[in-house]
């Protein structure tokens, strides 16, 4: 396949999620060359008994893990991937001159600044942000089609985005069935905080202005459903997730929060409903654009409305009978139950085909069930 030789060893520091799922999709796409882990010695061993990696380092073996390495990439959270650029940087009589070090970073220009000023002009690193993700953690949860028809973004340094690196790199990134695509750090940065880190803050604000209601709020959490649901998502995401990507793009959330802070007092300032048909006309046509057939910075998933019973057990009989065929639920929830009658459960899936597969599944199973388009 073509890109399965551009690289006879590499080295994957992080054996986690996604540098699990990196190498388990590279496995599968068959390419033979030579895989390094360097992670804590439990992920390691799990890595190693899976298949996914043929040798396994600590942290304190950086400089032997990356020797001889054609390719290092860094999987880690934003702040340990500044952390270890230093480290590459002290070791860098280790680094064969012509390497390709990359990163999975969801932020770009603090990464890019560190790799300029830390490591040795022998080496070419080349920013990446793969727009994939799971709820789950660890390289436990690997999965080799994590980044199957997700976006790859590649952040060369200036005047590099042509470069024989960058396009030997990016053919490699596609065997794990990922589309890569060459930005700017900047303009990376700009585009993930208005599609990514402003609308994650502004989920996290929505949910939390409930409580403004004051005695109300406990009925409108009940009363929360459908369109609220949708647009709220993703403010369940842990903090600890978010710390260092807020951080580290402060500068673009900040200026789009003012310029998001001015639309809406504009609107407050001149309320007219008749006014806002340009907005939901605009707003529509926009939303309409949007590609459903890749993942991006917010994933997109596919509901069913099942109708239940009331009566114990139901949910997990569902559950377990989409899992006997197969089917990866990737969110759930009750809807809507009334004691002693039918309620309504709500099933998402990753893909519009599993969504029909499961649907089609859950009527032959006596499951009254409809899509959400």
């Amino acid at each position: 396949m073509p890109g399965t030789e551009n690289y006879k060893s590499i080295t994957i520091v992080g054996v986690g999620l996604i540098g699990g799922s990196f190498a388990m999709a590279l496995r599968k796409s068959g390419f033979e060359g030579r895989i390094r882990g360097v992670s804590r010695p439990e992920p390691l061993e799990e890595a190693i008994g899976k298949g996914l990696i043929d040798e396994g380092f600590d942290y304190q073996q950086l400089g032997e893990a990356v020797s001889g390495s054609q390719l290092v990439v860094l999987a880690t959270p934003i702040s340990r991937i500044i952390e270890l650029i230093a480290e590459l940087g002290a070791v860098g009589d280790a680094l064969a001159p012509g390497t390709v070090i990359t990163d999975v970073g969801s932020t770009k220009e603090e990464i890019m600044q560190a790799a300029a000023s830390s490591l040795p002009d022998t080496v070419h690193f080349i920013g990446g942000h793969p727009l994939a993700g799971s709820e789950e953690r660890g390289v436990k949860a690997s999965d080799p089609l994590l980044f199957e028809n997700a976006i790859y973004v590649l952040t060369p340094a200036e005047g590099t985005e042509d470069s024989p690196e960058v396009g030997r790199l990016g053919d490699f990134i596609s065997l794990t069935g990922a589309r890569v695509m060459v930005l700017t750090p900047g303009k990376h940065d700009l585009i993930a905080a208005a599609i990514s880190h402003l609308p994650q803050i502004l989920a996290v604000e929505l949910v939390n202005s409930l409580a403004d209601l004051g005695a109300d709020s406990e009925k409108a959490v009940h009363l929360a459903a459908g369109g609220f649901r949708d647009m709220t998502r993703i403010a369940s995401s842990p903090f600890s997730i978010w710390k260092d990507i807020l951080s580290s793009n402060s500068t673009e959330i900040r200026n789009l929060l003012e310029n998001f802070n001015r639309r809406l007092s504009g609107l407050l300032d001149n309320f007219d409903v008749s006014s806002l048909e340009d907005n939901f006309k605009q707003a529509r046509e926009v939303r309409s654009s949007l590609p459903g057939d890749t993942k991006g910075f917010l994933t997109r998933l596919w509901d069913l409305r099942v109708v239940v019973e009331d009566r114990p057990g139901m949910i997990a009989d569902i559950s377990g009978h989409l899992h006997s065929k197969g089917l990866n639920i990737k969110d759930m929830s009750v809807v809507k139950v009334r004691e002693g009658e039918t309620g309504s459960v709500r099933i998402a899936f990753g893909t519009r085909e599993q969504a029909l597969e499961a649907l089609a599944e859950l009527e032959k199973a006596g499951y009254p069930a409809r899509l959400r388009e």
